[in-house]
């Protein structure tokens, strides 16, 4: 990767940028301690196919998405990982919408990974967040946890403040909403708006550039 040259003091950093189009173990190829990939695929790889290509490169991981959708075929494959010992866990956060959009799916998904390991929000962000002792990954989609067959968008870092940025959402609606598919609207809502009622929110910032 290329050395850092923008303002100190600032998340800026170069990234390698690419149009990505075969298969998803071209961008794991580019995986590196700090790195930052950034792409546009042809959906020639779905995420799940990210994700599988992204373990086999950094080991045995825990992996947890946060998605709009997801398809059963992705699920199914997951589960798989599972039981090859190839992740250590899976936890999902989906939108409130998922359960009454996809019934027979938010079924299977519950029987697949138990109420437990699953969360409902007001979302329609996506992001996986990929961890072991080693690695702190982090990926940034447009893709749903299903088949992409169109062009999608994803940025890739190896960052703990990043990780640890979006865990915090993760975490809070771990600790904060009912188990499982919970799709009441008001429920739902209360859990995202105690965690922007947080007092570690962002203000105006004001942004100063170095011309060096």
């Amino acid at each position: 990767m290329s050395e850092n040259k923008y303002s100190k003091g600032f998340r800026f950093k170069y990234a390698n940028l690419g149009k990505f189009s075969g298969h998803s173990q071209v961008v794991a190829n580019q995986i590196e301690r700090n790195c930052r990939i950034m792409g546009i695929t042809r959906g020639d790889f779905s995420l799940i196919d990210l994700i599988y290509s992204i373990v086999q490169k950094i080991g045995k991981s825990d992996i947890i998405v946060c998605t709009w959708s997801a398809g059963i075929k992705d699920a199914n494959q997951v589960k798989w990982m599972l039981e090859e010992d190839l992740i250590y866990s899976f936890t999902i956060i989906t939108d409130r919408s998922y359960s009454t959009r996809q019934k027979k799916y938010s079924l299977e998904l519950t029987k697949l990974f138990g109420e437990e390991n699953i969360r409902v929000s007001d979302i329609h962000a996506k992001f996986t967040l990929i961890s072991n002792q080693d690695w702190k990954i982090v990926i940034r989609h447009s893709m749903n946890l299903n088949a992409n067959r169109t062009c999608e968008s994803f940025e890739i870092d190896d960052s703990l403040e990043i990780y640890e940025f979006y865990y915090s959402f993760v975490k809070h609606h771990f600790d904060s909403a009912e188990n499982g598919f919970q799709p009441k609207r008001w429920k739902s809502s209360v859990v995202v708006d105690s965690f922007f009622a947080e007092s570690d929110l962002f203000g105006p910032v004001d942004f100063e550039f170095s011309e060096e």
